[in-house]
């Protein structure tokens, strides 16, 4: 199997993360409020109470969880992170969502412990057309295996 060739893939901010978030915190609202007005169960306070704690929370969360402008860099052998200043930083690539033309990307930095705050990518073909299929190779592709001088490679099939 070929490895897929190097990619620099540009990512810009995602706008709509924000609006997202208050658009799902609305609808949670509405339930509630039908919940409200079919019982006049106990919980109901209790449960807008969690909710105005989560859309605190999610806010909070919200506004380090953007990755703002960069680029997304496939060597062929890791994946990098290079920020507008140009600084790389290596990381580790998880695919949230796949549409086609589009992809939500969860990163974290490789050598960060388990409790750093990972970071979502929203990338589409319409930002690069020309190396969205290199890109997508890319995503799905396995690093290549180094091999240590000792290591006997087999030629049989």
């Amino acid at each position: 199997m070929h490895n897929a060739p190097p990619v620099v893939f540009p990512v810009g901010r995602f706008v709509w993360a924000r609006r997202l978030l208050w658009v799902l915190a609305l609808c949670g609202a509405l339930g509630l409020v039908f919940w409200q007005a079919n019982t006049n169960s106990f919980g109901v306070k209790w449960a807008w109470a969690s909710w105005g704690i989560c859309v605190l929370a999610a806010t909070y969360a919200s506004t380090s969880d953007i990755l703002l402008g960069g680029y997304l860099v496939w060597t062929g052998e890791v994946w990098l992170w290079r920020d507008a200043k140009g600084r790389e930083m290596e990381m580790q690539l998880h695919v949230l969502l796949d549409v086609g033309s589009a992809l939500g990307l969860v990163l974290r930095c490789a050598d960060a412990p388990w409790y750093f705050p990972q970071r979502f990518a929203w990338l589409e073909d319409r930002d690069m057309p020309q190396m969205w299929h290199g890109l997508r190779c890319a995503v799905y592709s396995r690093p290549k295996a180094v091999r240590k001088p000792g290591d006997h490679v087999s030629d049989a099939f």
